[in-house]
């Protein structure tokens, strides 16, 4: 049977190339994806273990003494603890560094990396064996003046920089000019995932970050036949409060574990967009081994004739859709190398790629990819393969294959599966149960795709109606002929329409959200802020733009993580005597009368969570903690969780710059005259943009159509596995139809008109697939609008003309995949069709 299975598989390789395509389209990206997120990790955890290669122990603030709005990445701790650790009988070296935020400029003032990767600040370490930079032979040398630096390679390249040039640095505290003395690797590597990193003295660091006698972390070395671990139990309680050791190998996992969050989650969509390519690939691969058994009726009754029992029969089918599956498994894992290389050269494009190095293909990758075909395509063609073991061994006795009659689609219970999902939506909006809602609009989605058969003849003939006269006729028939057949072929176009309305509506949603929450937060004039997201607005500049004579007021927003009543939450400052005029908080109390209490989130409150007139305890660092009661709620966006007073900010300990600056212009100034003057105000400050309302709008929806058109691009790949699918069907729905093909060209049917009756049918079938799944993104797009509007997406918004333009791509879609369908039944020899058995 096993021969017999390959033999039949080989005979009809049209069908089995397009199977193949199926298959391997799916498995490529399952494998792609793997091998992109292993590469990632191997090339941090490599490289990282190389930069931290001789660091025994770290000396470090404490999480909770890690105040807001600092300008180091970490806390910093006192420098003299370096001279201490350094003179311990168990120590060979100690040497302290600084790792902070600073922004490097080019020629032009620009900043290099753009506003998405980090940008650091080093201080150079004199202690090669600590020192993570190298410097090779004819690149420079090691900074040692104040007005000295170093960049590193991807740095110096993307700015243009060569030795002896002059380089701006732009600190919270304003712009220092460097020259430029080397050109340094990071460990082995040119660039630490993007990011840009300038190389200055110790004391320069501390200087231009205001950290005199501060450093970030002291780095140890110990005494031979000291364990790391041992080191550190011996060091911890010597330390001061505020201070704590983790050995190296602690540091260089928190290190990998910071640099591959943000990739995790891509890597996470990917593997989601495989499991969708996954899924449409199995609708084709089971549509196809269902055609094709309707077709090989005669043949597998013969089968049965000469003694096949229904379980060869059911293990030929089966082994043939294995056979198939291998080949095209091994296929998609070599392809899905390709598919990782592209996806890291789109990162490195926008430069948050990862270091250099060779691509990572682990065992558990071809394992995985491997089994995700077999079994997805085995799993397919089961259902085919049982119905194959049903044909009855008289059956080869007829003259003409028999065909299996399809019995009517039963709307009954399929509407019953639908309502379950309604009902189960319905439950998740009342008690705000998320995963309740997503649970019950899975099973909705599902029970559309069981009620498309049911659906096919009514929808196919208003989506066929445009098509006239006989031939048009005959393609609408020849569509909705098979109601199953057609919804099958339809399926995987559901799914991947279905996903991109959702998309393009989720988006839309967020979009119209995002604008209406904006403009009813910011009533004021104008924003400032850093284009960088690590850094902020300075004293002195807040002073700037106070000291224009076109400003009224210029309100500081001040926000970083926390502790209230000892869990983790954000707290923002706003100042009370101004932020009125420039700030709409939805707060219950006036921001002026703030006082000396809090403000809660709405939410909290009505959860019980808190009540209004509690004590919270408030913190920023362990050092500071301020009892306050809340004499409120509030409910403004970006405001974070907690909002105080600036009076209290200072209490907690927290930092003067602030995250934004609000402005409200003096009474008949323009807004865009007002825009040039706090410009103007901030020349020396040029990391510092000012926005109106409509260009924080206009920010955030470019941030969201990058997001549309991520999720869109990934989604084509199911719509090209749809479009295949159809395709297939249509390829072996003509081989089905040769006789009838054959009958209609002896009674004058053209060869043109064949071709249009068969494109009218992939049309019909498409249009059919993008109506459902239009209809069904629609609804899960209201319905997922609708379980997060607590969570701010109170806006539904539908994108109608996107929604249009994905209705024509199906029908330009149905033409394409008819073009070789088409071509083979005009192409048929008309006596050949005729006696076609």
């Amino acid at each position: 049977m096993l021969r017999t299975a390959l033999a039949t598989a080989l005979a009809h390789k049209a069908r089995l190339a397009l199977t193949l395509i199926a298959i391997t389209l799916g498995v490529a990206f399952v494998a792609g994806s793997f091998v992109f997120t292993d590469t990632i990790k191997a090339r941090f955890d490599t490289l990282f273990e190389d930069v931290y290669a001789g660091v025994d122990a770290s000396l470090r603030a404490t999480p909770d003494e890690v105040a807001s709005g600092v300008t180091t990445e970490v806390g910093t701790i006192d420098e003299g603890l370096e001279d201490e650790v350094a003179a311990r009988d168990d120590v060979v070296a100690a040497e302290g560094y600084i790792q902070a935020f600073g922004q490097v400029m080019d020629a032009e003032g620009e900043p290099v990396g753009g506003s998405g990767p980090p940008t650091y600040v080093y201080s150079w370490g004199e202690d090669p064996r600590l020192n993570p930079f190298r410097i090779d032979d004819g690149d420079g040398r090691a900074p040692r003046a104040a007005d000295e630096l170093v960049l590193d390679t991807a740095t110096a390249e993307s700015g243009g920089f060569r030795l002896g040039d002059r380089v701006g640095v732009q600190f919270p505290t304003g712009t220092e000019t460097f020259d430029l003395v080397g050109i340094a690797s990071f460990g082995d590597s040119d660039n630490l995932a993007g990011a840009t990193i300038a190389v200055v003295p110790l004391d320069t660091a501390q200087r231009v970050l205001g950290l005199d006698g501060r450093v970030s972390l002291v780095d140890v070395i110990a005494a031979d036949g000291v364990d790391p671990g041992t080191l550190v139990e011996r060091l911890t309680p010597t330390l001061p409060v505020g201070v704590e050791a983790v050995t190296g190998d602690e540091q260089t996992a928190e290190a990998i574990a910071g640099f591959t969050e943000g990739l995790d989650f891509l890597g996470a969509a990917l593997l989601a967009f495989a499991a969708v390519a996954v899924l449409v690939g199995a609708f084709i691969i089971h549509n196809t081994f269902r055609i094709v058994v309707a077709q090989r009726v005669r043949e597998l009754a013969l089968l049965r004739a000469l003694g096949a029992s229904r379980r060869q029969v059911v293990t030929m089918v089966l082994a043939e859709a294995v056979a198939v599956a291998v080949v095209a498994s091994l296929v998609g894992l070599g392809l899905g190398i390709g598919v990782a290389q592209v996806i890291r050269a789109g990162m490195d494009a926008v430069g948050l790629g990862p270091p250099e190095g060779p691509l990572t293909l682990l065992p558990r990758t071809v394992v995985v990819a491997l089994l995700v075909g077999i079994l997805v395509t085995a799993a397919s063609a089961l259902l085919p393969a049982v119905r194959a073991s049903r044909v009855a061994p008289v059956a080869a006795m007829q003259s003409v294959a028999a065909r299996q009659v399809e019995r009517p689609a039963r709307p009954w219970w399929r509407l019953g599966v639908l309502a379950v999902g309604a009902v189960v939506v319905a439950g998740g909006l009342a008690t705000g149960l998320t995963a309740l809602t997503a649970t019950g609009a899975a099973v909705a989605l599902v029970s559309v795709l069981l009620l498309a058969p049911v659906l096919t003849r009514p929808v196919a003939a208003v989506v066929g109606s445009p098509l006239r006269g006989p031939v048009g006729r005959l393609a609408r028939e020849n569509a909705t002929r098979d109601p199953r057949r057609t919804s099958a072929t339809a399926s995987a176009l559901v799914i991947g329409i279905a996903l991109v309305v959702f998309t393009a509506i989720f988006a839309a949603s967020t979009k119209q959200s995002v604008r209406e929450s904006l403009e009813a937060a910011f009533p004021g004039d104008l924003a400032v802020a850093a284009v960088n997201p690590y850094l902020t607005v300075s004293p002195s500049a807040q002073e700037a733009v106070r000291e224009s004579a076109d400003v009224a007021v210029a309100s500081p927003v001040r926000t970083a993580p926390g502790r209230v009543d000892g869990a983790e939450a954000s707290v923002t400052a706003v100042e009370g005597a101004t932020a009125g005029r420039v700030l709409d908080a939805g707060a219950t109390v006036e921001l002026a009368e703030l006082g000396g209490g809090v403000l809660a989130p709405a939410a909290t409150v009505e959860e019980g969570t808190v009540s209004l007139g509690d004590i919270v305890t408030v913190q920023l660092s362990a050092a500071a903690e301020v009892e306050a009661p809340v004499v409120g709620t509030h409910e403004g966006s970006g405001l974070g969780d907690w909002v105080v007073d600036s009076s209290t900010w200072e209490r907690l300990g927290g930092s003067p710059d602030a995250t934004l600056l609000l402005v409200a212009l003096a009474d008949g100034v323009p807004r865009d005259q007002g825009q040039v003057s706090v410009e103007s105000a901030l020349e020396s400050f040029p990391l510092l943009d000012v926005k109106t309302t409509s260009d924080q709008v206009g920010d955030a929806v470019a941030q969201v159509d990058a997001f549309l058109v991520l999720f869109t691009g990934l989604l084509a790949l199911a719509l090209l596995i749809a479009v295949l699918g159809i395709a297939n069907t249509l390829a072996l729905s003509v081989v089905e139809r040769t006789r009838e093909i054959g009958l209609l060209r002896a009674v004058g049917m053209s060869r043109g008109q064949v071709r249009v009756m068969v494109a009218g049918e992939s049309v019909v079938t498409a249009l059919f697939g993008a109506v459902v799944g239009s209809v069904t993104g629609l609804a899960l797009g209201r319905v997922v609008v609708a379980a997060l509007d607590d969570q701010g997406l109170g806006s539904f918004a539908v994108p109608v003309g996107e929604m249009l333009v994905w209705l024509g791509l199906a029908a330009v879609a149905g033409v394409v995949a008819a073009a070789l369908p088409a071509r083979k039944a005009a192409r048929l020899d008309v006596l050949r069709a005729i006696s076609y058995e």
